[in-house]
């Protein structure tokens, strides 16, 4: 029997992820899970480019998840391989993809918000129960946040919008003595779109959000099982605001080695979460550990509107 191996990589502005999954006769087998902090989208808005450091990790990183691949007789040429809001913006991504490709065989295709939003559903829809028809998204990442509205039942996107901001840049705002500032002008810029995403209930998505489950948790290792439906109430965000907003990297690593190098962008990220949360009155989210990885491995490929144009 034809086995359907497929191979996804997530290169988002934070972090670098793979999912190997067997989907042979339309069942879900998960065969690896992996994951690389590289902060592409270190110093982003600075530079409007990617920062040499990152880019080795970013490179590091894709070669060691094809060599995984390689181990599978997944072609290189097949792993569906997506690029979001830091490839959008910084002016030397082409350049660096181009390279990938020569050097490793791996195609990476920087896709829409309007992709990412979609692909971000499709995952989380893929292993999640609802009470309502109508849910509300968020996915933030390292450089944008995504809100989306969303019927359950037919798979339907309602709304959808992209924030630019996100746990990177978050974090870079708050050392550089500017993050109220481009905070409100983020949510003023946005405030006529933002109030349709008000909701007593939303699903997260991503690094952010599952470690700040972790963290809510006390667990000093990644338990996935322990964050995936994992349900945080209004006050549980403030609370780990409260105690947490004023730490440092090597506090986060101290009290949470889990985190490793997300312990640079955890704070923005926090800091985040608790402000949209609420902006957007929310008395509680779930959270989901099914993000866009897993949303590109079940569609399979990516669609040409789908790809982001220069």
């Amino acid at each position: 029997m034809k086995t359907d191996l497929r191979a996804s990589i997530d290169i988002g502005s934070n972090s670098v992820l793979l999912l190997i999954a067997d989907l042979t006769n339309n069942k879900f087998n998960e065969i690896s899970k992996r994951s690389y902090i590289t902060s592409l989208g270190k110093d982003l808005d600075k530079n409007q480019a990617f920062h040499p450091e990152s880019m080795q990790a970013t490179y590091d990183a894709i070669k060691d998840y094809a060599e995984e691949c390689d181990t599978h007789n997944i072609p290189r040429e097949l792993i569906i391989a997506t690029a979001t809001e830091a490839s959008r913006v910084a002016q030397n991504s082409t350049d660096f993809f181009i390279k990938i490709k020569n050097d490793l065989g791996v195609n990476i295709q920087t896709i829409t918000t309007q992709a990412e939003a979609y692909f971000s559903t499709k995952g989380i829809l893929f292993n999640s129960k609802f009470n309502s028809e109508i849910i509300t998204i968020m996915d933030i990442g390292g450089a944008s946040t995504e809100l989306i509205k969303v019927n359950t039942k037919n798979f339907n996107i309602l709304e959808m919008i992209s924030l630019p901001i996100g746990a990177v840049r978050a974090s870079q705002w708050l050392e550089d003595g500017l993050f109220v500032q481009k905070l409100q002008k983020t949510l003023i810029d946005f405030r006529g779109e933002i109030d349709k995403f008000q909701s007593q209930e939303l699903f997260c998505v991503a690094g952010t959000v599952t470690s700040l489950g972790n963290m809510h948790l006390q667990h000093k290792e990644f338990i996935e099982d322990d964050v995936h439906g994992l349900v945080l109430k209004s006050e549980d965000i403030d609370n780990l605001f409260k105690k947490y907003s004023d730490y440092f990297p090597a506090d986060f690593m101290g009290n949470f080695p889990f985190l490793q190098k997300r312990s640079n962008s955890i704070k923005g990220g926090l800091h985040l979460v608790y402000h949209l949360v609420h902006r957007l009155l929310v008395k509680e989210i779930t959270i989901s550990t099914y993000g866009l990885r897993f949303g590109t491995i079940l569609e399979g490929k990516i669609k040409k509107d789908f790809l982001h144009v220069r």
